[in-house]
């Protein structure tokens, strides 16, 4: 008997509304998909291919089980639509694309009820193998492959120094860059693992097991690929191929070799009986086809509304012009000069509308060096809080932070230090919509809940004080400006 596939058609629908009205989420999802060069998530347009499947193979219960809208799911998903647009006008990248595949299966929930939701789960969940916010745990992987490497050639030379992320050894060095960090291998090993674990059926406690093992073993698989690539560095004076090429595909070899002692290790876990059908718990009887096509209609609306009403009522309120108002005003014995044009401090924050940069002396011969970035509207690349912002610039490395409370009101001051080890003080906050902030999270939000009705002005301003001793001069040199003078 063949089975109607109207409300597969109609999930493909939801699926594609949403895709559409929040696109610069699936704008992501697709660059980085689709990029060859960094080949991280290339592996998403098989992950998106296994949750149609898995959707598609379900077919049968989801065109027959009880359904009808849902509104405690309506009410959700509104405000999870409006939680993804603060998030997308803050430029939280990761926060917008990890709620975007929530808005999908809400969609589903509050058109259909929860019995066809809750056979969504898996595949939604399944979904977030492929989103980039994996990203995160670059960073973490890579210290981890450092200490393991440590361990390793430890006990079995050769002898290496390990400084931050290089290990030397005696004939070379080595660089555990974040492409080292294994991150792919982990991300595809548990998508692995969690997907044997639905087709088995298994229990939640056979699938936690299943991907604890897997985790074990992609860390371990990366572990010996980059050890490998030292010894053979080792071994050969640095002429082996694996040094002087790319070591990523062999990095897969091996990791080929971890699933297969995955499938070996995985037959001695407990595999749970096929799972009984439950009872459908809401709604038990369809509604009728009218109120499915308005719960269908309601659910379109409210996907829209947020991004829609956004986008008018920013429209009615265009970003303000800047005017030329400089960054302080003071009174003797300070005076204003041009700045340093050897200063190692050179901010960047790309897309600024309004860069300005000054320098203060005193009678003493102190000298405070000032800095300003505003922007009318903030977006991805163009954001004060951001990869593509930097307080220190290309020459200063940060050293430590704290908060400190000034004549002006809060500062975040952050010690840096430059490559002759000098030591200087930045204080610096955010301002916007006329509010201070030293939290970038806080200053990111305020600005995402702002920018969803109008466009707010922003801006970062910073002062920045060389030390001369302990920084305790810096610092009351910074201390000393605040009080004579009158920050813009």
């Amino acid at each position: 008997m063949r089975i109607p596939a109207a409300r597969l058609w109609a999930m493909l629908l939801l699926a594609v509304l949403v895709a559409v009205l929040y696109w610069p989420s699936t704008a992501v999802l697709i660059e980085q998909w689709s990029d060859f060069t960094n080949l991280t998530f290339t592996h998403g347009w098989l992950i998106l291919a296994v949750c149609v499947a898995l959707v598609v193979r379900q077919r049968r219960a989801l065109e027959t089980l009880p359904a009808a809208p849902w509104p405690l799911a309506m009410l959700a998903l509104t405000l999870a639509g409006c939680a993804w647009l603060v998030c997308y006008r803050a430029s939280i990248q990761d926060l917008h694309i990890t709620i975007f595949p929530g808005l999908f299966w809400l969609a589903v929930a509050a058109t259909f009820g929860w019995n066809l939701a809750a056979r969504l789960i898996f595949p939604v969940a399944f979904f977030y193998f492929a989103v980039p916010s994996w990203a995160q745990l670059a960073n973490p992987l890579q210290d981890l492959t450092i200490i393991a490497m440590q361990g390793f050639l430890g006990l079995t030379g050769p002898h290496a120094v390990i400084s931050g992320d290089v290990i030397h050894i005696p004939n070379g060095s080595f660089v555990i860059e974040e492409g080292c960090s294994g991150l792919h291998f982990m991300i595809v090993g548990l998508a692995v693992a969690a997907l044997h674990g639905e087709l088995r059926g298994d229990g939640w406690r056979t699938r936690l097991a299943q991907l604890t093992l897997m985790g074990a073993l992609a860390l371990l698989a990366n572990w010996v690929r980059v050890y490998v690539v030292i010894e053979a560095g080792y071994l050969t004076d640095m002429h082996h191929y694996l040094v002087r090429v790319s070591h990523y595909w062999f990095g897969w070899g091996v990791f080929a070799l971890a699933l297969v002692a995955f499938f070996w290790l995985s037959t001695w876990l407990p595999t749970a009986p096929p799972a009984a059908e439950r009872e459908a718990r809401w709604p038990r009887q369809d509604a009728d086809a009218r109120t499915r096509r308005a719960g269908f209609a309601a659910v379109a609306l409210l996907l829209a509304l947020p991004p829609g009403l956004s986008a008018l009522a920013r429209r009615a309120h265009p970003p303000a012009p800047l005017d030329a108002t400089p960054v302080a005003s003071a009174q003797p014995p300070w005076r204003f000069v041009p700045p340093d044009p050897v200063s190692l401090w050179m901010p960047a924050y790309a897309g600024a509308d309004q860069t300005t940069g000054v320098a203060a002396t005193n009678d003493a011969g102190g000298t405070i060096e000032l800095f300003r970035a505003r922007y009318r509207e903030q977006h991805q690349g163009a954001e004060l809080v951001g990869e593509s912002s930097s307080l220190l610039g290309s020459h200063l490395r940060y050293r430590g932070e704290q908060l400190i409370a000034s004549p002006r009101g809060s500062f975040r001051e952050t010690e840096a230090g430059d490559p002759t080890d000098a030591r200087s003080l930045i204080w610096w906050r955010y301002e916007i919509a006329g509010r201070v902030f030293v939290v970038p999270l806080a200053a990111q939000l305020w600005y995402g809940l702002n920018a969803t009705v109008w466009n707010p002005p922003s801006k970062v301003l910073a002062l920045r004080a060389e030390c001369r001793g302990d920084c305790a001069d810096a610092r009351l040199l910074l201390r000393s400006f605040l009080a004579d003078a009158r920050l813009d």
